[in-house]
């Protein structure tokens, strides 16, 4: 007879770093619960199912392979725990490990050969053998084991992971708070050297004005202003550039400083009230389940997934995706389609109803879409960065000024038997865009690469 005399009805993953095996034994239903994110490894027996998260396709997987096995024996380390599993006369071992950003699991033969894995989790599977010791059922029941620790009862491994998957995510919140600090800081100081702007417009001016007065390879040169109460200045010169093509980009550099004085000060009050937000989030954070507060942040616009766990996204998604990502200042993600089938593929399967869609009026061009969370409304300065790629790749290039439409993706619609890659429009708005060199080049080497 099995020493754990346990057969498992159900398999989920309800939360990140939470595997539970439902199971009966002694003719009870009972659930394992075993806790894998970083320093939170452990096991323990309780009454209760954890709700969650639906099955993923790995986990489905998994349902297939151990779904109505029988628990022979369960042991635990420090660094793994493993369940050897007997089914239809096959033995097989499921082994649990923590690592980040969720910890990982495996579904081995005797072997060692993988059956299934977790999503992300190494191609090799840690070897234990001498340091495994092995758990009774009564033991778990009795009081849950973190990482070789005794629990007082079975719950506390569920608020081990509790607490832990609270610190992921109040990082996550931290992370966004410094963030759109940095970028406030970089707002604040285009401010500053925007209030230039009028001085560069003047030297630019006064160049022009003494251009045969000026020697040549000259370093700078002293005049006087043309104020009702004149005063001396000395304007630096470039040896580099001709007194003309010095004061055509100083007054282009002026202009453009122009133009962030006019956005600037309305960027700043909305990263600043984005910052409020944000931290009263984190001063007022409740007793909430993970759940709950992964909920909450991306209400706010954080995003709850994991650096590595994203990066592992991109290169599940395969070498071919329908579109090109670009990333804004605050790090908003905006997709660009490559081509006709590929603007459909992205418009249609990969935008969701809530994400902002872009395209050049009136000419073709790349569908454009801004990822956002449901319930958040695209910044400003985004929505001119993602008007300037819709221009950028449109049949507009290089025109100075594009109008560019948009609309959230509900409204955009595809009517039967139309042409690759055209959409016909329920509701849309209008933006007249004036293309920077600056932010185009910026937007452009923002571009994430194929893994």
């Amino acid at each position: 007879m099995s020493p754990w005399n346990a057969k498992i009805a159900r398999v989920d993953q309800p939360e990140p770093g939470l595997l539970s095996l439902s199971f009966r034994a002694d003719s009870r239903n009972e659930v394992l619960i075993l806790v894998t994110l970083p320093g939170a490894l452990g096991l323990g027996v309780v009454d209760e199912r954890p709700r969650g998260a639906t099955a993923s396709p790995a986990v489905t997987q998994l349902r297939r392979h151990i779904e109505g096995a029988r628990i022979e024996t369960v042991e635990l380390s420090r660094r793994a725990a493993r369940l050897s599993l007997t089914r239809a006369d096959t033995a097989r071992f499921l082994i649990v490990s923590p690592s980040k950003p969720y910890g990982a699991w495996w579904l081995c033969e005797v072997d060692g050969t993988i059956v299934v894995r977790a999503p992300g989790a190494p191609p090799t599977v840690p070897v234990e053998d001498e340091h495994l010791h092995a758990k009774s059922l009564d033991e778990l029941r009795a009081g849950g084991v973190l990482a070789g620790e005794h629990c007082a009862k079975g719950a506390t491994v569920l608020e081990a992971h509790r607490s832990m998957r609270r610190g992921q995510l109040e990082r996550l919140l931290d992370r966004q708070i410094k963030r759109l600090s940095k970028k406030r800081d970089a707002i604040a100081g285009d401010l500053e050297r925007a209030a230039n702007a009028e001085k560069l417009h003047e030297e630019a001016s006064l160049i022009l004005a003494h251009l045969p007065e000026i020697p040549p390879n000259a370093a700078f040169f002293e005049t006087t202003t043309w104020d009702d109460d004149p005063r001396s200045i000395r304007v630096e010169l470039d040896p580099r550039k001709s007194p003309t093509e010095l004061a055509q980009d100083l007054f282009k550099k002026s202009k453009r400083l122009k133009r962030g004085l006019d956005v600037g000060p309305e960027r700043l009050e909305a990263v600043d009230t984005e910052i409020a937000e944000l931290v009263r989030a984190r001063d007022t954070l409740g007793d909430d389940s993970p759940n709950e507060l992964a909920m909450k942040l991306e209400a706010l616009g954080v995003s709850i997934t994991a650096p590595k766990e994203e990066a592992r996204k991109r290169r599940q998604a395969g070498a071919r995706l329908p579109y090109r990502e670009f990333v804004t200042l605050d790090a908003s993600s905006v997709l660009v389609g490559r081509g006709a089938a590929d603007n459909d593929r992205l418009t249609l399967r990969v935008a969701r109803p809530h994400d902002l869609w872009l395209h050049a009026r009136g000419v073709t061009g790349a569908h454009v879409i801004v990822r956002l969370t449901k319930g958040q409304s695209c910044s400003p300065e985004v929505l001119v960065d993602a008007a300037t790629l819709a221009a950028h790749f449109s049949d507009l290039r290089g025109e100075s000024i594009v109008d560019v439409l948009y609309t959230p993706r509900r409204f955009v619609h595809k009517r039967k038997g139309s042409p690759v890659g055209s959409v016909t429009l329920g509701s849309e708005k209008v933006i007249a865009v004036r293309i920077e060199t600056g932010r185009l080049e910026r937007l452009l080497k923002s571009e994430k690469k194929a893994p």
